[in-house]
């Protein structure tokens, strides 16, 4: 397993978190790996803190997103990090925010860290089956209308589409 020396004291607290979770994967939680494509092959375009294949075969991409990440002052996601999770997101990947200043607030409680990341993993994977669903509609030709779409950036740095009629 291999390493880099930028991995974090956070990253490896995020990392410990996940191992410690009660749930079953298909492919144990692994740090700093390299990203791969819907055809399953490595392509090395990306490199994700902690990635983990769900029992159900879903793969998560579990970033522990540190100050760097977020735009000043605002709070915002950065350009560069909000193309990651884009990108990820077209790789097949279900993107697992881990924001600093939230983990802080726990305070090192082991228990209330792995609450957390279950809420975060339930709300990533909600997400990812409501957007799939969306576009599996879009696809279909559903939608009789196009559609434009603006994004909102939340206090989080969320992005939020907002959709509107043409």
């Amino acid at each position: 397993e291999q390493q880099s020396e930028s991995v974090t004291r956070f990253q490896k607290s995020v990392y410990a978190a996940v191992q410690q979770l009660p749930m079953q994967w298909s492919e144990q939680p692994a740090m700093e790996q390299l990203s791969r494509g819907r055809d399953g092959q490595e392509d090395g375009a990306l490199l994700i803190d902690i990635t983990a294949k769900t029992a159900e075969g879903v793969w998560l991409a579990i970033e522990a997103d540190g100050p760097d990440h977020y735009r000043q002052p605002d709070g915002a996601l950065t350009g560069p990090t909000q193309y990651r999770n884009r990108a990820l997101a077209a790789r097949g990947y279900v993107v697992v925010s881990v924001p600093y200043f939230e983990w802080n607030k726990l305070r090192g409680d082991a228990h209330q860290r792995q609450q957390y990341l279950r809420r975060l993993m339930k709300q990533a994977l909600q997400q990812a089956s409501t957007n799939s669903a969306a576009a599996a509609g879009s696809s279909a030709g559903q939608q009789s209308r196009p559609q434009l779409s603006s994004g909102v950036t939340t206090s989080s740095g969320r992005v939020r589409r907002i959709r509107k009629a043409a």
